[in-house]
């Protein structure tokens, strides 16, 4: 197989351009040379010679180069024909060398006559009948060679006729007369094969422009041999080199054949059939040409000339091995056909068996209705999917056979792509099964009336069961709780949207679990998965079968009442409550869950929240909440009634906003108007749960208005870090040996533009649960150092101990020892006049990890302190093990020293501890001197308090480490 291995040229076309007009310009100048004589006529031959022997070299060094772009037969067809083409020349070379041509001596024509006849006539037609097509199989080769010899033949004897015979007179032509007839029939075969070969090679490859300039050498070649022949004729070869010039340009055509890019976005030739009939009768109209040629020659003569009739014979001989070859062609053509026509049928025949078996067993029963409304086609698979026999359905109407609620959306169905062929429509049905059972069904109606093999409405219908099946199960998993099988968030919003569009009350009880993560730690996820799903059966026992119980998440459920106002669901929530307090077993395990409730209600354009959170609490009765106006019992606690509780001895309302109640929704649409109700209950329940949970609480609009003053706070909070509004005080600290003031302890202070001074508890909470607590501490940190350096240059030189307390938060994050670092780098402040302190929670949380933090830390060269010791859990081994260097005692401790005799014996025994693990101990919250005193006797050694100092601006601070604290 031949294999195109030619790379592309980026620029094909023009290189060929350029070589074309070289080669057209010599060729142009050779012709030249010979028509104008200059130098005589030895001149003009021996310009001859040369000439076709460099267009002959030129015209096989191309083939050769042409070969090189493919492999197999084609590399060896153009090899050969760069043989015959380059033997040929050598032969016509040698053929004019038989005059006597400078710088040679003697006749080379014996010597290169053979190679050439053997180049033109053996080595030039097998290059051609060689070079690959798919369109030329041998017979085909076989009958080209054949109508060429035929055409080739013809003309011979036409020529004898009309030319040879009268020039020939009485006397009969020589031997080489004969030898030279051999060329132009060469010529005229090989032109014939390429006649054949080439709209064919276009038609089916859309190439064979090479070939078609070979081609077109070789109808040059022919008229130079026929020239030749008129001179061998004539006996006069004076004009050989005028006769040879086409040869010239034929062997230049081949070269710009050789040479010519191969297009591979050249489109197939499409000839007109009548072309290719006429084609094939050319030969025969050469016969009939030749023959009508004899017979004149006959009634001119009288007798015949031994070559008209052998040339006869010749073309009888021809004709009946191209009638023999048609025959062999015709008898594997019907072979070929009857073969195919087998194998089609056998395929249509697996084909009709393969589409009956896909609609045997197709999933799709397909039915085939005519436009009378009479079943003319069942398939099979009606027997599988609904259990009738096909053959029950045949002939009959199918409108009959189904339920009438199905045969109208049918019928109306095929009226409706009635009028448009070929349109369809597809409904869902629910059809009948044999068995009884109801089979959800879709049912796809197409038009196929005017399609002659249908004739008629083709109805696809599919078992859609499953289908349902997993689409009502899908729909389930998205509106319901995978745990519990409760509704969830999505399905509770859209049910109390759609209460919500009528005019009935609703209202909604958020419910969350009171210390269940301690379940989930303590006993495992599995234990808290089973508390839930007990928990949800008790929701559901708790509530009547109109109104809905979901989980929201986690630990948190929500209840829909619906027709109920908040005053209505009062006695709910206090009988979840009670379900809930009864304990849940767990093996032997009792397990008490308690739970915080926030209700919210819609009962009414207007509604009063609740002050204070009704309790359900064991043994306790707590205020309950309050209607507006009338005091109303408190929880049902043990079979008694407690009463609500009441200011001044009359009963006022629990909660009045600015003395009027306030609306329970604003809102436009009823889904908007839903998620605000959750809301509302949620915000109920977190007040519920700050009063210490297990109680329920009602809505008020109190409730969001802490929480938007929460969130506006937060707001001014990053304006106020960015902005840089924050202030910094300083409290000093003071060495009870001394009396004099060694350090300060850094404290943040927001001064508001319109709050006013913020206390550090309501902002501090904000930033640690925002995470502003992370560039808060370094902004703190940094003005804390930088303050301190300041202060030493003005003093002694030396900065005075700084105290900077740390988050947990930046403890959280593994860049604090180089935030530390880099503060302690750009302030210039020492590394050991610099504490950070932390609280006990440091040591409890990530130990392993704070471990790490505070080797860091420590490694910078920095004190490290516990603030407010005592308070938390923090053990001795604890304390042993990190690397901390001062115990700051809580002012709970030293607020009643002297007063309480354990709270002294604690105090001291805190400072001893300190001593014994070699840590300084710095008391906090001293205001009286009785304190100082006592702290002093214990030999705690430092000591913070308003008896010296409250926390004040740096410049007053300043004067205080200059001048020192009363002490």
């Amino acid at each position: 197989m031949a294999v195109d291995t030619t790379v592309p040229d980026p620029r094909p076309t023009r290189r060929w351009a350029s070589l074309s007009v070289a080669a057209g310009a010599v060729l142009a100048v050779l012709t030249a040379l010979v028509v104008t004589g200059v130098g005589g006529p030895e001149t003009a031959r021996a310009v001859t010679a040369w000439g076709l022997l460099v267009t002959a070299s030129a015209a096989a060094a191309g083939c050769v180069w042409r070969s090189r772009g493919f492999t197999g037969r084609a590399r060896w067809g153009w090899g050969l024909l760069a043989s015959g083409v380059f033997l040929w020349g050598l032969g016509q070379f040698g053929w004019f060398t038989q005059w006597t041509v400078p710088g040679v001596s003697g006749n080379l024509f014996p010597y290169l006559g053979a190679p050439g006849l053997i180049g033109l006539v053996v080595l030039i037609p097998a290059g051609v009948l060689t070079l690959p097509s798919a369109s030329q199989p041998l017979v085909n080769r076989l009958r080209s060679v054949l109508d060429g010899l035929l055409i080739a033949s013809s003309l011979v004897v036409v020529a004898w006729v009309f030319v040879i015979g009268p020039h020939l007179g009485d006397g009969g032509p020589g031997p080489a007369f004969y030898l030279t007839l051999i060329f132009p029939l060469a010529d005229i075969v090989i032109a014939t094969i390429l006649a054949y070969m080439l709209p064919s090679q276009r038609r089916r490859h859309g190439c064979g422009s090479d070939l078609a300039f070979f081609g077109t050498g070789m109808v040059a070649f022919a008229i130079t041999d026929l020239g030749h022949v008129y001179l061998e004729l004539v006996g006069d070869f004076s004009g050989a080199p005028l006769v040879h010039l086409p040869s010239l340009a034929g062997y230049t055509l081949i070269l710009i054949g050789a040479i010519r890019p191969r297009d591979g976005d050249a489109k197939p030739l499409d000839l007109p059939p009548g072309v290719w009939s006429t084609a094939i009768l050319v030969p025969y109209l050469a016969v009939l040409a030749a023959l009508g040629s004899s017979v004149m020659f006959h009634l001119q003569t009288g007798h015949n000339h031994p070559l008209v009739v052998w040339g006869r014979s010749v073309l009888i001989l021809l004709i009946v091995g191209r009638q023999l070859l048609t025959q062999l062609e015709n008898r594997a053509l019907t072979r070929t056909l009857e073969s195919r026509v087998t194998e089609r049928t056998a395929e249509l025949h697996a084909r009709e068996q393969w589409f009956e078996a896909l609609i045997r067993h197709s999933s799709d029963v397909v039915t085939v209705i005519d436009a009378d409304g009479l079943i003319r086609y069942q398939s099979e698979s009606m027997r599988r999917v609904f259990g009738y026999p096909p053959e029950a359905f045949v002939g009959r109407r199918y409108t009959d056979l189904v339920d009438d609620e199905v045969a109208l959306r049918l019928a109306q169905a095929m009226r409706q792509v009635a009028a448009r062929p070929f349109a369809d429509v597809t409904l869902e049905v629910v059809h009948t099964h044999r068995d009884g059972g109801r089979r959800p069904s879709e049912v796809i109606i197409t038009n196929l009336v005017d399609d002659p093999h249908v004739a008629g409405f083709v109805l696809n219908t599919r078992d859609i069961s499953e289908r349902m099946e997993l689409q009502e199960q899908l729909m389930h998993e998205a509106y319901h709780d995978s745990l519990t099988q409760l509704a969830n968030r999505a399905l509770f919003r859209e049910r109390a949207a759609t209460a919500m569009r009528g005019t009935g009350a609703v209202t909604v009880l958020h419910l969350d679990l009171d210390g269940f993560k301690r379940v989930n730690d303590s006993l495992g996820h599995l234990a808290g998965d089973q508390l839930l799903v007990q928990v949800a059966d008790r929701l559901r026992g708790c509530v009547r079968d109109g109104d809905l119980v979901a989980r929201f998440g986690a630990d948190e459920f929500g209840v829909l009442l619906l027709g109920e106002d908040e005053n209505g669901a009062e006695p709910v929530a206090r009988r979840i409550l009670d379900d809930l307090d009864a304990p849940v077993m767990f093996g032997e395990r009792q397990i008490h869950v308690r739970a915080s409730i926030g209700l919210a209600g819609t009962g009414s354009p207007e509604q009063a929240g609740a002050a204070e959170p009704a309790s359900a609490g064991a043994g306790t009765a707590q205020p309950a909440i309050v209607e507006a106006g009338t005091a109303q019992p408190a929880i049902v606690e043990a079979g008694t009634v407690q009463p609500a509780i009441v200011g001044a001895g009359t009963a006022q309302p629990a909660i009045a906003g600015a003395g009027t109640a306030q609306p329970a929704i604003v809102g436009a649409g009823a889904g908007d108007r839903a998620e605000q109700l959750i809301r509302n209950a949620d915000l109920a329940m977190h007040h519920a749960k700050a009063s210490g949970g297990g109680v329920f609480s009602g809505y008020h609009p109190r409730m969001r208005e802490g929480l938007v003053d929460r969130l506006e706070l937060e707001s001014d909070l990053r304006a106020a870090l960015e902005n840089g509004d924050l202030r910094l005080h300083y409290q000093p600290t003071v060495d009870l040996a001394t009396s004099e003031v060694i350090g300060f302890e850094a404290l943040a202070r927001w001064p508001h533009p319109t709050r006013g001074m913020i206390n550090p508890l309501d902002f501090i909470p904000i930033a640690e649960a925002t995470g502003l607590i992370v560039p808060l501490g370094r902004w703190v940190l940094h003005e804390a150092c930088r303050q301190a350096v300041e202060w030493g240059m003005a003093g002694d030189g030396r900065p005075p101990k700084m105290s900077v307390n740390v988050s947990v938060r930046q403890f959280d994050r593994a860049d604090l020892s180089e935030m530390v670092s880099t503060v302690l780098a750009e302030t210039g402040m020492p590394a050991d006049r610099l504490c950070l302190e932390m609280t006990e929670s440091v040591l409890m949380t990530d130990t392993e990890a704070n471990l790490e933090q505070l080797l860091r830390l420590k490694a910078l060269g920095l004190t490290l302190a516990i603030d407010d010791f005592g308070t938390g859990y923090s053990s001795l081994a604890y304390l042993r093990r990190f690397p901390v260097d001062t115990l700051k005692i809580d002012r709970s401790f030293v607020e009643r020293l002297g007063v309480i005799a354990d709270d002294t014996a604690l105090t001291d025994t805190i400072v001893r501890l300190g001593k014994s693990l070699g840590m300084a101990t710095v008391a906090e919250g001293i205001e009286e001197f009785g304190q100082l005193a006592a702290l002093r006797e214990m030999g705690c050694g430092f000591a913070q308090g308003y008896y010296f100092s409250r926390p004040v601006p740096a410049a007053e601070a300043g004067r205080l480490f200059l001048e020192g604290a009363n002490a």
